[in-house]
């Protein structure tokens, strides 16, 4: 249909050719994208949304380090005395993000199965510079999941590993246990961190901290 309209116009037999090629592509790949239910299109999504959630708690964190003080007192107790000087304080917005990243590191460690739970890790963060964080059960559950299929799509090529189909069984759901982000899923995980940032902003107001 698409040549004939073509021949009808008067258009180059070649440029006739290259639009109907163009045209079956687009059709083949929007007929794979709705078979795996846009899953190629929702990881991407999913990568976006997860990195957003990480470099935005980072920087509440940071904001918190630079700007209260008990916070920053708090955080400086949590290294070896002198790493983090109280007398040059307020630190520099470097300084406060670098102090955030290594906080979450040392949170993860003393989080039982930091790894995993991501949500009482953060918890535990915030808990320590003075803001109680309390997500939901059932968000917390599914942010964990969420941590944990980023690291699987990232580090081993969407793989599920047993430890992982034991946590997530509902996942592995086709023959090489590659992990697949339906709308559904990528709703889930969405819904997951928008309860996690509303816990984080009730924590923060009733911490105090302006």
């Amino acid at each position: 249909m698409l040549a004939d309209a073509g021949h009808k116009r008067g258009a180059a037999p070649e440029t006739i050719t290259r639009l109907v090629a163009q045209a079956e592509d687009n059709l083949r790949w929007v007929s794979e994208m709705q078979a795996e239910d846009y899953h190629r299109v929702n990881v991407l999504a999913f990568l976006s949304l997860w990195s957003a959630y990480e470099s935005g708690t980072e920087n509440i964190i940071a904001a918190a380090l630079e700007t209260i003080n008990s916070a920053a007192t708090a955080a400086a107790d949590k290294f070896a005395r002198g790493t983090y000087d109280m007398a040059a304080w307020p630190w520099s917005d470097e300084k406060c993000l670098e102090i955030a990243q290594k906080l979450d590191q040392k949170a993860k460690q003393k989080t039982p199965d930091g790894g995993w739970d991501v949500a009482a890790r953060l918890t535990t963060l915030f808990g320590w510079l003075g803001a109680e964080v309390a997500i939901p059960p059932h968000a917390s559950n599914t942010l964990n999941e969420a941590s944990m299929v980023r690291n699987v799509l990232l580090h081993r090529y969407g793989r599920l590993g047993p430890r992982d189909i034991e946590r997530a069984p509902h996942l592995a759901v086709n023959a090489n246990n590659a992990v697949q982000i339906t709308r559904e899923i990528l709703g889930q995980y969405s819904q997951a961190v928008n309860e996690t940032h509303i816990a984080v902003m009730h924590g923060v107001y009733a911490a105090g901290w302006k």
